[in-house]
């Protein structure tokens, strides 16, 4: 005897089949539509730097240390199976421009993710708009703003300026004890420059001094006798870089130099970079400046892999030496990576943030400090080293362990 189903019961299977396909259907599209830049082979990513501009000379060897990474990466089978696409936007240091290239990159090009922008007001804008369209940025730059107040969708992956200062001056009057020191700042009159001379003030103020001379030296300078003058009048025996970057300081250490003011300089992060060495040659004899990242030519596994990955892709470009500012886009990407890894396969926006938020003492193998976030702060490091420039061979040469920041 045959057995068959009931048309009732062909009509049950059959509306289950359909609904079932139709989730199935309508959960991929919505998951699909909820995921910007996010394929089954590709993740896009876009970059927010200087590539022209006043900055330049900083920011590209930060762009391409970020683009090797990533294909380093991608030539290993990408993350979870997709590889990186990377997008650079060129926002000349220009607020307007990385306004514009933001817009570019979310509603045109329709990224995932963000690294960038290379100014202070640039990122103290886009982070307003990266919250608002609830999309992760990694900033390049680490001024306070980034990270206080608290944002969700924003974060870096060192130290905030304000800490750096903290440990150039401390090191100064507790490493060097000088009897009777007259500190000068020299600053760029723009929101970089502005923000570092406030720290380095405030850190003067807790050690009860005051600076005997504040003397602005702008980007594009040619020529700082005029400010060399003001520091020879004022009795100077320190002078603290705030904010600077390496042109405007190649050009001070000239003027230093060619008016016998021999006094030691000190710079913050971005001017200690190997090209000033290359450009100051002797004039940079006592120049010492703090950083996050160890350089190219260091003694650690990290550099080591840097060295070794990079020179594959460009091979007989091992001097003149990359600088730190090339191991700063380099940690950058890592930690971009990294985040991604722990994301997981079913990649989202909301995801990629408590991944973020879940490493702890991340290693460089050595490149910086560990690096660690929470759900309540998205300040990666907190550790800086001092370095003393030699000339000779076109190194900065580390004084300090990694010292923590306050």
């Amino acid at each position: 005897m045959r057995v068959g189903l009931s048309s009732t019961h062909c009509k049950l299977i059959t509306v289950c089949f359909i609904t079932l396909v139709s989730v199935i259907v309508d959960k991929t599209f919505i998951h699909a539509k909820d995921i910007p830049g996010v394929t089954d082979s590709s993740i896009k990513i876009g970059l927010i730097l200087d590539q022209t501009g006043p900055s330049a000379n900083v920011v590209v060897p930060t762009t391409q240390g970020i683009k090797t990474y990533f294909k380093y990466i991608n030539e290993q089978g990408g993350i979870n199976g997709r590889k990186i696409d990377a997008l650079v936007e060129d926002d000349r240091y220009s607020i307007p421009l990385a306004i514009t290239a933001f817009k570019k990159l979310i509603f045109k090009d329709n990224v995932f993710a963000l690294i960038g922008p290379t100014s202070t007001g640039g990122v103290t804008v886009l982070s307003r708009h990266a919250e608002k369209e609830k999309i992760p940025l990694m900033s390049a730059i680490m001024p306070e703003i980034t990270v206080k107040p608290f944002k969700k969708y924003v974060f870096i992956f060192g130290d905030i300026y304000p800490n750096q200062m903290n440990i150039l001056i401390d090191y100064i009057l507790n490493d060097l004890k000088p009897k009777e020191p007259r500190f000068a700042l020299v600053y760029p009159d723009n929101e970089t420059g502005k923000v570092d001379l406030k720290s380095a003030m405030k850190r003067l103020e807790f050690h009860n001094l005051a600076p005997a001379s504040k003397d602005v030296l702008n980007p594009g300078s040619l020529d700082a006798s005029s400010q060399v003058m003001n520091l020879k009048k004022a009795n100077v025996n320190y002078i603290i870089l705030c904010g600077q970057i390496p042109q405007p300081t190649v050009v001070l250490l000239r003027e230093l130099k060619k008016y016998g003011l021999n006094v030691p300089v000190f710079g913050s992060w971005a001017t200690c970079a190997e090209e000033v060495l290359n450009m100051a040659g002797d004039s940079a004899k006592r120049f010492y400046a703090v950083n996050h990242m160890m350089s190219w030519y260091d003694d650690c596994p990290g550099a080591a892999e840097m060295r070794e990955v990079t020179l594959k892709y460009f091979p007989g470009t091992e001097k003149p030496y990359r600088g730190k500012i090339y191991t700063h886009g380099w940690v950058g990407a890592r930690v971009m990576v990294e985040i991604l890894k722990k994301a997981g396969k079913d990649l989202d926006r909301e995801g990629f943030i408590k991944a973020m938020e879940s490493i702890k003492n991340f290693d460089t193998d050595g490149l910086c400090g560990p690096l660690s976030y929470s759900a309540t702060s998205h300040k990666g490091g907190n550790t800086w080293k001092i370095f003393k420039s030699d000339p000779t061979t076109g190194k900065f040469i580390p004084l300090t362990e990694w010292r923590k920041s306050d």
